[in-house]
């Protein structure tokens, strides 16, 4: 009986969680661009725990943190908790491990994948595959 109840249980957390991506109210736009790390605008890349903002990608902007000495991330900097309104649009903090929208207040770790650290919104930033190239100095943004 203990048996059947814990697939039950398995059962419904495996679907609460394979919905949670169909909640997600960031629309999904088509992401493919290529960074080059020695182009002055993205030198900041170059150093672990940097953050730039690359404005005219993505919905409001996409976010790119060096996060080790070969991995990067990517998220959409658009604000999970109400991202219709123009304001919802989340800046790098100065500590640059942290993106925080200053309207609604939410804040979110840059270091932990996007997660929700603070404020109203319960999802994470929309992530996006980051692949680096070190032999062409690349980094590979895509969906």
């Amino acid at each position: 009986m203990s048996r059947i109840k814990l697939i039950f249980v398995l059962f419904i957390l495996l679907s609460n969680v394979s919905s949670c991506d169909n909640q997600n109210p960031v629309p999904e736009v088509y992401v493919n661009f290529i960074i080059e790390l020695n182009n002055p605008t993205f030198l900041p890349l170059n150093s672990v725990g940097s953050a730039v903002l690359v404005p005219y990608e993505g919905n409001k902007g996409i976010i790119v943190i060096q996060s080790n000495f070969q991995e990067f991330l990517a998220f959409d900097a658009t604000c999970t908790y109400d991202p219709a309104h123009e304001w919802g649009r989340v800046q790098i903090d100065q500590s640059l491990i942290s993106a925080v929208d200053t309207v609604c207040g939410s804040e979110y770790s840059l270091i932990l994948n996007g997660a929700v650290t603070h404020g109203p919104s319960g999802l994470s930033l929309m992530q996006y595959v980051a692949d680096f190239n070190p032999n062409l100095n690349t980094l590979h943004i895509h969906n």
